[in-house]
């Protein structure tokens, strides 16, 4: 099993048939992959915001406030959370958080390849759903490793080989539509 960042970094390099692989022999731990790369994004571009304002900091820390005009870097946080929220989610731009134009792409595809991630999980997730219920039954519990290939051969009362033979005819069709149904390149 591929590890986490393993997965996160060559997922955006993978064909679509390779992704569709990537998300089956994972499945278990796609949407927990997807929340901690989000996060960890999120933590990253916070702290190079955090960088940047402390180079950018007066000589002693003296503060200038104009009239009417009050530092609260509680409520600056809440925004820039709230504005990385929304960049990893599709709804604006990593840009707009991060100023810094020699990071920005890089934030960018990042981001790109995490919404695309949690899109392609989502499909993946819709398609094994509309399978029948016979097909549903032998291979979610697969993916989710909640039953070996003894269990529910013992279970449907058939051997072993049956229950892979179906799971691999499964496995195929499965990974074909996907193949076709994601975009060829991230």
């Amino acid at each position: 099993m591929a590890t986490k960042v393993n997965f996160y970094e060559n997922y955006g390099d993978k064909s679509a048939r390779e992704r569709a692989e990537l998300i089956y022999s994972n499945y278990s731990s796609v949407q927990g992959i997807i929340e901690d790369c989000k996060m960890r994004l999120i933590y990253e571009i916070k702290a190079e915001k955090e960088r940047k304002r402390s180079n950018h900091k007066d000589e002693l820390g003296v503060r200038i406030q104009n009239l009417g005009n009050y530092s609260n870097p509680t409520a600056d946080e809440a925004v820039l959370d709230v504005m990385l929220e929304g960049a990893i989610k599709g709804l604006n731009s990593a840009e707009d958080a991060l100023s810094d134009p020699a990071l920005v792409q890089e934030f960018k595809r990042r981001e790109y390849v995490i919404v695309m991630m949690a899109d392609e999980y989502a499909s993946f997730k819709r398609h094994l759903h509309a399978l029948s219920v016979k097909e549903q039954e032998l291979i979610i519990p697969l993916l989710k490793q909640e039953k070996d290939y003894y269990t529910l051969a013992e279970e449907a009362g058939v051997s072993v080989p049956v229950v892979r033979r179906k799971a691999s005819r499964i496995h195929c069709e499965l990974i074909s539509y996907m193949e076709n149904y994601f975009i060829e390149k991230l």
